[in-house]
C-alpha cells in the first residue's frame, strides 16, 4: 500500500530506498516529511492509506496505548469526546499478591469504577482497560 512517496509495511512506513522514515517527537509519536517539507504524524497516514481522508472532527487512536505502533489493527477512528474518555491517566490496571493471574484491569468512567478482570500480565491487564469502551 502506498501513499504520499511512502509504503507500508506491518505499521512502517517506508521510504523510496525502502527505509523506514520518520522520528519519534513528543509524545512518542512517529512523524515523517511528506514531499520533503511538511511534517505530518504516520498514525494519519497510515489510517488514509486503508480508509481514506479522516473525517474532520474525528481522530486516530492507538489501542494499545503505544504511539509508535502504527500498525493498521492497532488503530482506530475515535471522536474527540471518544477519545479523551480513552486518555485517562491512570495505568488501568494495580498488581494483587498471591494471585495466579495478579494483574486486575479496572476502568473509571462516569465516577464509577468497572471491574474489568484478573490478568496474567501487565500488557493483558493494560490491554483490557484500554480496549473497554462505553459508548456515548
Amino acid at each position: 500500500m502506498k501513499k504520499d512517496g511512502y509504503t507500508y509495511l506491518d505499521g512502517l512506513l517506508l521510504n523510496k530506498d525502502g527505509n523506514e522514515a520518520g522520528s519519534i517527537v513528543r509524545g512518542g509519536y512517529v512523524s515523517v516529511y511528506v514531499n520533503g517539507v511538511n511534517r505530518k504524524m504516520a498514525h494519519k497516514i497510515v489510517w488514509e492509506m486503508f480508509n481514506g481522508t479522516i473525517p474532520e472532527g474525528m481522530e486516530i487512536d492507538h489501542i494499545n496505548g503505544n504511539p509508535a505502533d502504527n500498525r493498521i489493527e492497532n488503530l482506530q477512528l475515535l471522536s474527540h469526546h471518544q477519545n479523551t474518555l480513552r486518555k485517562n491517566k491512570s495505568k488501568g490496571y494495580s498488581k494483587k499478591k498471591n494471585l495466579t493471574r495478579p494483574y486486575q484491569a479496572t476502568k473509571k468512567h462516569n465516577y464509577k469504577q468497572h471491574f474489568l478482570g484478573y490478568f496474567g500480565t501487565k500488557c493483558g491487564a493494560y490491554m483490557a482497560n484500554r480496549m473497554f469502551f462505553i459508548g456515548t
